[in-house]
């Protein structure tokens, strides 16, 4: 009987061993530099179709990238253009649902819009009192609205075709550091200093909040949803990832996830995975529906930003060191 439960006993230790190697070499990453800013990376955004990578500095400027394409056997990493305008660091970027427009928000307290194709500035939004940390253009096909959050501490909405602020919001206690716009373009939601996240309607006569939620213990820097919107990621300061079920708000699953803030995250496809991304200067993967973590990536370098193809086989880290740097999957 000893014996038996023995043999019952490595088998399961060397099954697990094994499941645990191929969760390794599945998710193999090899890293490739593709270009620089002058400064820190602070932000990046992949655009909808997976063709086209965007980043911006602190060297006031926006740049433009290929992303790789398989099928055409084109290693990516092109760059297209360099936006040159603000007067301030760019702290945040997002491309409008259509792919054809890129909103920046800056220390000069402004929020850019620019023609991707072309890299010719739109438009100028003036309206908050403090440098535009957070900005994000409504996903769906139109793309006519543009949310942003500042140091001013509040959110604002803005109408692209007609350049005007549509509605500010006032909630939060201490500067706002992130927006994101649902998918199905019904709510924001913005983070805060003061350790909250804000729901709100985009609705354009509403400007209470739909409900706050709490459970970060440090300012949170990062909101976004998933490509469903049935799920709403954060981070913070602590280094630490928090899952919420929407419309409900309900807290999912708390990962501590790194060693010090976690400035940026993204979402896969798929719904599924969240890459994370830290000043600890670690990469790493997340399974959304167990919270264990599926990779671990030493980039040897402090990372502001992150972002990722739908499919996770490249991932885009924008560094402290101004460099652009693709974690390609190893095949």
């Amino acid at each position: 009987m000893i014996r038996y439960v023995w043999i019952i006993l490595v088998s399961f230790l060397i099954g697990m061993m094994t499941v645990q190697e191929t969760v390794a070499k599945k998710w193999e990453y090899k890293m490739r530099t593709i270009g620089q800013h002058d400064d820190e990376v602070l932000g990046v955004f992949v655009n909808y179709f997976d063709s086209k990578v965007a980043t911006c500095s602190l060297d006031e400027t926006i740049k433009i990238w290929t992303l790789p394409n398989p099928e055409k056997k084109d290693p990516g990493g092109k760059l297209l253009h360099t936006l040159v305008g603000h007067l301030g660091q760019v702290n945040n970027i997002s491309f409008s649902g259509n792919d054809k427009w890129l909103a920046s928000g800056s220390s000069d307290m402004t929020v850019r819009v620019w023609d991707v194709e072309t890299g010719k500035q739109l438009s100028v939004l003036k309206g908050h009192t403090d440098q535009v940390i957070g900005v994000y253009f409504s996903q769906d096909s139109l793309s006519q609205y543009i949310a942003s959050t500042s140091f001013d501490k509040t959110v604002k909405l803005w109408d692209t075709k007609l350049g005007t602020e549509v509605k500010t919001l006032r909630d939060h206690t201490k500067a706002t550091n992130n927006i994101a716009y649902s998918y199905d373009g019904k709510t924001l939601a913005s983070c805060s200093d003061d350790k909250t996240i804000k729901i709100w309607s985009t609705d354009l006569h509403t400007k209470e909040p739909l409900m706050t939620l709490i459970g970060h213990e440090a300012p949170v820097l990062t909101v976004l949803y998933s490509f469903d919107s049935k799920l709403l990621i954060s981070s913070d300061e602590a280094g630490y990832i928090k899952i919420w079920s929407m419309p409900s708000g309900k807290l999912v699953r708390t990962i501590k996830a790194h060693d010090d803030l976690i400035q940026d995250l993204s979402i896969s496809g798929n719904n599924d995975i969240i890459v994370s991304a830290s000043i600890d200067k670690k990469v790493k993967l997340w399974e959304i529906a167990t919270g264990n973590n599926l990779m671990t990536f030493d980039a040897g370098v402090e990372i502001w930003a992150v972002d990722l193809v739908s499919d996770v086989s490249t991932l885009i880290l924008g560094c402290a060191d101004g460099t652009v740097r693709f974690l390609e999957l190893k095949k």
